[in-house]
This record gives C-alpha cells, sequence and structure tokens, in this order.
C-alpha cells in the first residue's frame, strides 16, 4: 500500500485543497518580538563618543543616585509598616505623601539622566476614583514604567520572576503593592484576576492599576492581543499611549534582541531621547462589553492603535513563548509566530495542542531551519513522493511556495481537520475498516501496518503504542488520529485517489 502512493489521479489537486475561508496567507505574519540595532557610521562616531564622557556623566551623577534614591524612598514608605501578603492594603499618610509626591520628582530626575529632557503630555490623567485602570500600550520598553511614574505612582500588575530579585522584590512589592503573575500557570492567572477584584470594589483608597494588556515589550511594528484581565470586572479604564520619538530607538527593547542592558547604554550614549505620553479619554464600558471582556479589550486596542500607529495584530504573547518554544528546539526564533488569537478564536484549538505541534514539527524540519519541503513530510509520514502525499502538502502550504512554514502547518493542518466530512463516523469507520483486514472490530500491528502510521508512533513518542495495547479499538484509533492528525490529511487523500475504497 506504501509504494501504491504514487499511482497518480486525474484532478487528485482539487479534491485537497483548501476552500477559500480556510486559505493560509502566503505573507508571513508580522515579528514584533525581534529587533536588532543597525547602526549608520555616523551613530557608530556618535556612541563612541558619547561613551567616553557623556555616559559615565549621566551614569554616575544622575541615574545611579536617583536610582538609589528611588530605593530609600520605598524603604521609607514601608518603613515600621506591618505587610500582609494575603491582604494588602494601600498606603496612606506620610507614606502615600513620600510615593506620589517625592516619588514622581526621583522618577522624572531619572528620566532626565537616560536624555529624556522635556516629556510632553497631551490630556489629563483621570482620578482612580473615576478610572481605576489604566491600560497602557504599546508596552515596549522598561523605560515605559518610569515614564508614567514621572505624573504618579501607580499599583501595576507584574510576572512573578520579579518577585525574588533580592532585596528590591520584597522592597517594591511593600511599598508599590505589586500584583505578581505567571504568565505560563492558570492558578497564578486566577488568582491575579481575584486579588485586582478584591482591590477594584474594596471601597478603599487605592492609586491606578497599571496594566500593560500586552503582556510583553514588543518592536512597536504591531499590538498584540491584549489580555482581557484589565477588563475583566467591568470597570472605566483610562488608555495611555507612550511614543517614543528618536530615529534610533534604542530604548525599545523587544524579547529577541538587544540586552536591556546594551538598550540602556545607547540610550544613554545619546544627546537627547524623545517620548511623550497621551492620556485618553476615559472608556466607559458598555452593558455589553461588561459582559464580554473580550469585546472591550478588543475596542480599548483599537483606541489605542488609532492613537499609537501601530497596527493591530492577530499576534499574543502566547506567539512570543512559542519562539522561545522553537528557539529550544534549534529552529530560527520567528518560526514559532502561529497567530495565536486567530487560531484560539478560529480555530478552537488550545495552546497545550499548538506547543505539541511545535515539537512535530521541529521533528519533520530535519534542517533545523524553521521551512518543511514535501521530501520533509514524506520522511515523517514514512511514505514517498506521489500524488497523495502532495495533496497532503498543497492542502498545508500556499500554492506558490516550496516551503512549509510552522504557521502555514498550524493553519492549513488544523483547518481541514475541522472539517465536518473528516470528523464524521463514517469517514472514519471508512478507514477503520479498510484497515481491519481480518474484520474482528479491533486493528493490530499488521493491520496498521497498511498505512505506515505505527512507524511515526514508535518513532517520535517515548512509549510504543502497540507495546502497551495489543490491539485497538474503534475510539482507541480515533485518538490516535487526533494526536496524529497528518493522518487524516493523507487517509482523506488516499480516499480521493480510489486507493483507499468508499
Amino acid at each position: 500500500i506504501i509504494f501504491m502512493d504514487s499511482y497518480q489521479a486525474p484532478n487528485e489537486r482539487s479534491t485537497l485543497l483548501r476552500p477559500a475561508d480556510m486559505a493560509v496567507s502566503e505573507e508571513a505574519p508580522v515579528d514584533p518580538f525581534t529587533l536588532k540595532h543597525r547602526f549608520s557610521c555616523y551613530d557608530c562616531l556618535k556612541i563612541a563618543f558619547n561613551c567616553i564622557w557623556l555616559f559615565p556623566l549621566r551614569l554616575l551623577f544622575i541615574v545611579l543616585p536617583s536610582a538609589v534614591m528611588g530605593s530609600c524612598l520605598c524603604m521609607l514608605s514601608i518603613l515600621c509598616l506591618s505587610y500582609n501578603e494575603e491582604d494588602p492594603q494601600p498606603l496612606t499618610g506620610w507614606r502615600k505623601f513620600v510615593l506620589q509626591k517625592v516619588a514622581t520628582k526621583v522618577s522624572r530626575l531619572f528620566m532626565f539622566g537616560f536624555g529624556f529632557h522635556w516629556i510632553p503630555v497631551i490630556g489629563t490623567p483621570a482620578a482612580s476614583s473615576e478610572a481605576p485602570i489604566m491600560v497602557v500600550g504599546p508596552h515596549s520598553s522598561m523605560l515605559d514604567i518610569f515614564v508614567i511614574g514621572c505624573r504618579s505612582i501607580p499599583t501595576a500588575l507584574s510576572r512573578a520572576e520579579n518577585k525574588s530579585v533580592p532585596f528590591f522584590g520584597r522592597i517594591f512589592t511593600q511599598a508599590f503593592n505589586v500584583i505578581y503573575v505567571s504568565r505560563d500557570e492558570m492558578a497564578s492567572r486566577q488568582q491575579a484576576a481575584t486579588e485586582i477584584n478584591r482591590r477594584l470594589n474594596s471601597g478603599l483608597d487605592w492609586p491606578h492599576l497599571l496594566i500593560f494588556p500586552e503582556g510583553t515589550t514588543t518592536n512597536r511594528k504591531a499590538l498584540l492581543q491584549f489580555k482581557h484581565g484589565a477588563f475583566s470586572p467591568g470597570l472605566p479604564v483610562q488608555p495611555v499611549v507612550i511614543r517614543y520619538r528618536n530615529r534610533m530607538n534604542t530604548m525599545v527593547w523587544p524579547d529577541h534582541g538587544d540586552s536591556v542592558i546594551t538598550c540602556w547604554f545607547y540610550t544613554l550614549c545619546q544627546f537627547h531621547n524623545h517620548v511623550e505620553m497621551e492620556y485618553l479619554p476615559v472608556y466607559q464600558p458598555s452593558d455589553e462589553e461588561k459582559q464580554n471582556p473580550d469585546l472591550f479589550a478588543e475596542n480599548i486596542r483599537n483606541i489605542v492603535s488609532r492613537s499609537s500607529g501601530v497596527p493591530p495584530s492577530d499576534v499574543a504573547i502566547e506567539d512570543m513563548i512559542l519562539c522561545k518554544m522553537a528557539q529550544q528546539l534549534g529552529m530560527p526564533y520567528s518560526t514559532g509566530i502561529v497567530e495565536y488569537a486567530k487560531v484560539k478564536k478560529d480555530l478552537s484549538t488550545s495552546f497545550k495542542d499548538i506547543k505539541k505541534l511545535l515539537k512535530t514539527f521541529s521533528i519533520i524540519d530535519r534542517d533545523r531551519n524553521g521551512l518543511v519541503d514535501i521530501s520533509d513530510l514524506g520522511w515523517y509520514l514514512g511514505v514517498p513522493s506521489g500524488a497523495g502525499l502532495k495533496m497532503v502538502f498543497d492542502s498545508m502550504a500556499p500554492a506558490s511556495d516550496g516551503f512549509l512554514t510552522f504557521h502555514n502547518y498550524v493553519h492549513g493542518l488544523l483547518a481541514r481537520c475541522s472539517s465536518p466530512h473528516l470528523q464524521n463516523e463514517e469517514f472514519l469507520h471508512t478507514i477503520f475498516n479498510y484497515l481491519d483486514q481480518d474484520h474482528n472490530g479491533a486493528l493490530s500491528e499488521a493491520d496498521m501496518f497498511r498505512l505506515p502510521i505505527h512507524n511515526a508512533a514508535a518513532r517520535h513518542t517515548t512509549d510504543d503504542f502497540y507495546q502497551i495495547t495489543p490491539q485497538i479499538g474503534f475510539e482507541e484509533f480515533k485518538a490516535l488520529l487526533s494526536e496524529y492528525k497528518e493522518y487524516v490529511l493523507l487517509f482523506e487523500a488516499y480516499r480521493n485517489i480510489g486507493i483507499i475504497a468508499t
């Protein structure tokens, strides 16, 4: 049966090509996580010159002293203050004055040291009683928090890793009442959402809750999907837009690029750095938005996009996690971008399943270059070149492209496998009955060798399925196909070209 795949049927491609509504764009999605600074000769000379005198002057006499003063003010604000991590309370009285009035001046001094000699502010920050949540975007720099801090010191949502920073982690946790969240743990995200709701509905005089809804920093080429945590309470929010205006945008620090220390060094070596902050009007959610945080988040994202000029994207923070995973698997960083927001919405697939597909793709991609050709797919499936293999490949890859990216692979594979006729019992029973040579209602290892699904199962999993279960029934067969979705397309191709009788 393996060698029968070389059979050529007329018009075979038209039987399996993707419907128009499932088409995969040939245009690669924007990579908002990568930035490599490229400097002209003039830029290099300027940095070399300024690192001799301007860099040490700013660092030693402004930046470091202001950082020390800020830390001392934080320690002063929590001096002799008992702190209950389970039930934190907002600072009051002189402690609040130290942070809200004095610390803002220190934050402005810190930014002055970085060459931001003036910071134009458009609009007016609303009182926390009017808009308790401040949503900032696009989030592109570690300096964003200091830009906001020049006007007010909010409490913030931060990643859990920052809590373990020696000395500063404990001080900032207590002084700013930071809410920590682990992006990889559902329980942590739920706990953070609960704490946000508790504070916002406590009736206490909390400062603004500052949230960067993208969840990470980007290169400002695209606005990531907003997480709905800031919008779940259904309370008014004030969007804030930060714009960096430099030609050499050295303050931007995405995940994949120069280190934050390198970016800060380049920034300190500029004569002057431009930044602008705009407080947009307070947004009052409608009843529908209060019931639908995703709609609320999307509407706010559109407002921020129009104001900042950064286009919205279906890329989300999960794409960044996939990029890191792709890099760990030996493939290029940008391989992992699949536009997860679109995958989740249109294909109803969990993030866990996408990570499994990335591992599978890394196996298929024998060259580890982020691109798969038809021979790679044939090697993985265990079939030679032929009509069936070509139909499977063409159903996932753009027609004009000779390679398959992970983006094409995910969208093409999941879109095809979600087709109703590939999920109905009749189709699956047809394949099952075809493999069941002795018609005993179970598939043995010999039955499975009629099509090479066993080879993939044995080669690409830690446990040999057939050592655990000598025979499998129809339900186990369905589970096996859900694990190896590529074979669903192969079975369909074989049925369409007449190898498997219907």
